[in-house]
């Protein structure tokens, strides 16, 4: 079903970078209408699945990661379509036989139609997210590839975010990423403390649960938000060119030079002149040539 048969009002906004894709829609509610679904705490999942592999096999199982996700949004996931619930999740996840590599050997194209609807308001949420193999000479079978980049994509990983902010107030996809980065990179550091005596179990569980996958969902996210252009982005990947880590400054970089606004201006110039690293260098003296103004590279 299309988004435009689905409901007239669902605005379609397409996302594309490297592997990650993704076209998410937001319904645009009324004051009354955020304060009526606000209070909104239990989600029904149903979810559909196909897979090309033979014998119906997979290694996919989206149902623990969705309900992991969503309890750190806040909510709670029922089993039964019977039970009591305010807002009802419906996920249809796919597999196809993607690119033919060798005679044996072929990829696998994902895509997952995620649809959250009210059942007076109708929709509120409609997203598809897309993953397809992309490097079979890396040495990982493509299945387990395409599975990996589907399971960091930030649009899945964070989906909890998503549904908590498309019934709190007007969606802001950007605010969202940032804003679950940040929790991401929190949970990192709380992560590196484990031994810390006053951290309790429940700290313990969502420290576990939401560190899967956590170096490779902070760099795409911090390509998403290089991809999105969103000024709004400048302070937190500004403040990420000091990171320790050579990889989240690499792309923090790349990201501020998408962006291209005048503001990120000075951080660039010192990171294109003490960053220990050359790559990292080289990105910002690229970043400095493309901001607003510039003639040539210091």
């Amino acid at each position: 079903m299309s988004q435009a048969s689905l409901v007239p009002s669902v605005v379609a906004i397409g996302l594309l970078w490297g592997g990650l894709s993704a076209s998410a829609g937001e319904r645009t509610l009324t004051e009354a209408e955020y304060e009526r679904i606000r209070p909104a705490k239990t989600i029904y999942m149903d979810i559909a699945f196909t897979t090309w592999m033979p014998r119906g096999k997979t290694l996919a199982d989206v149902a623990p990661s969705l309900r992991t996700s969503l309890a750190s949004a806040g909510f709670t996931v029922v089993r039964n379509s019977t039970e009591s619930h305010d807002l009802t999740l419906k996920v249809d996840y796919r597999e196809e036989r993607g690119e033919q590599y060798k005679f044996d050997m072929y990829g696998t194209d994902i895509t997952c139609v995620i649809q959250l609807e009210h059942p007076e308001l109708g929709p509120l949420l409609d997203m598809t997210i897309r993953e397809s193999s992309a490097n079979p000479e890396s040495g990982t079978p493509p299945y387990l590839e395409t599975l990996e980049r589907f399971q960091t994509n930030p649009y899945f990983y964070f989906l909890g975010q998503f549904v908590r902010a498309s019934i709190t107030s007007r969606p802001d996809r950007t605010g969202v990423l940032l804003q679950s980065l940040q929790r991401l990179m929190d949970n990192e550091s709380r992560k590196s403390d484990l031994h810390r005596p006053d951290l309790g179990d429940g700290m313990l569980e969502m420290v576990h649960g939401e560190t899967l996958y956590p170096l490779l969902v902070r760099e795409n996210t911090i390509r998403e938000l290089g991809r999105l252009k969103d000024p709004q982005a400048v302070p937190l990947l500004t403040t990420l060119l000091g990171h320790g880590n050579r990889q989240v400054r690499l792309l923090s970089v790349r990201a501020l030079g998408a962006i291209r606004v005048d503001e990120a201006r000075p951080a660039i110039e010192r990171v294109a002149q003490q960053d220990g690293d050359r790559e990292v260098r080289q990105a910002a003296a690229a970043a400095l040539a493309g901001l607003p103004g510039s003639s040539q590279v210091p």
